[in-house]
């Protein structure tokens, strides 16, 4: 293969070669791929399929090619993933945000909203932040806000940080902690609200999860235990001793988690006061108070 190669016959060859039951989007792929390895977009694809293709494009677009055939995720290869408008810095050392998490950060943002003012700035607490995708943009959105990250893994802290500068341009920007939960953080810090988009897939589950994800993605930040509940089982108790008397504990969860986490909840001290749908329908966000003691 070389420069005689036309971007109609590039995809051509692309899809073909990303065509299995695993994958639900061959041609999209390619296209995104070759639009890459191009510095071009797909329309362009699409309004010159008789262009060639130089040697070094089609090259690098082949080496991305063989990469996604073993379900890497392309967001890893471009380096950047969009979140709530925003282009946020993705590796391997981080989750990939999703849309679904948008809900968690709108129904923060309502709640933040709607809180009565006092002496002190409203204060956030994002455990296992990431790529920083929820406390950057909750940032951004409400600058007013104190906001403290934590996480477990040294790469997310400083993934998280690099999105902070790059997307951030005021000064009470959110201070990144590497820290198990709150576990590095003292009692005295108490927040208005605490966010956790946590690890909620159980390992007996890891057959039904996408491979791209299964494959690549942090297990740290997919898997919880057999069951998909072990984090939650230590939030619940680990975040009442850093949650104001009248904060909020919005969590992030999977399918069909809102009963028994509304059951865990109330038995380490705290009420469901609210659930949100994503736009599949499912439970995807659950907003706690902790009950008076």
């Amino acid at each position: 293969m070389n420069n005689a190669w036309t971007v109609g016959m590039a995809l051509t060859w692309g899809t073909r070669e990303l065509t299995s039951p695993d994958n639900k989007s061959p041609r999209l792929d390619a296209e995104t791929l070759l639009a890459l390895a191009l510095d071009s977009d797909r329309t362009s694809l699409f309004a010159h399929p008789e262009l060639t293709i130089t040697r070094e494009a089609f090259r690098l677009y082949k080496s991305w090619i063989l990469l996604r055939k073993k379900h890497y995720p392309i967001q890893y290869i471009r380096g950047s993933q969009e979140f709530y408008g925003r282009d946020f810095i993705v590796n391997p050392g981080v989750l990939i945000p999703r849309p679904e998490t948008e809900l968690l950060v709108e129904t923060c943002l309502a709640l933040c909203g709607d809180h009565e003012p006092g002496p002190e700035p409203v204060r956030v607490l994002d455990i296992g932040t990431g790529s920083g995708c929820i406390a950057v943009t909750l940032s951004a959105e409400n600058p007013q806000l104190r906001i403290i990250a934590t996480d477990i893994a040294p790469a997310a802290v400083t993934t998280a940080r690099m999105n902070a500068e790059l997307l951030l341009d005021h000064d009470s920007v959110p201070a990144f902690f590497l820290s198990d939960l709150g576990s590095g953080l003292s009692p005295d810090c108490q927040f208005d609200f605490i966010v956790s988009n946590p690890p909620y897939v159980g390992f007996s589950e890891s057959g039904q999860v996408d491979p791209s994800v299964r494959l690549h993605e942090p297990e740290k930040a997919v898997f919880s235990g057999s069951s998909g509940f072990e984090c939650f089982r230590r939030i619940f108790p680990e975040m009442h001793k850093l949650i104001k008397p009248k904060g909020y504990l919005l969590l992030e969860i999977g399918s069909g988690q809102a009963g028994i986490l509304e059951d865990l909840g109330r038995k380490n001290g705290w009420v469901m006061t609210a659930s949100h749908p994503d736009l599949a329908g499912i439970t995807r966000c659950l907003v706690f108070s902790p009950l008076p003691e």
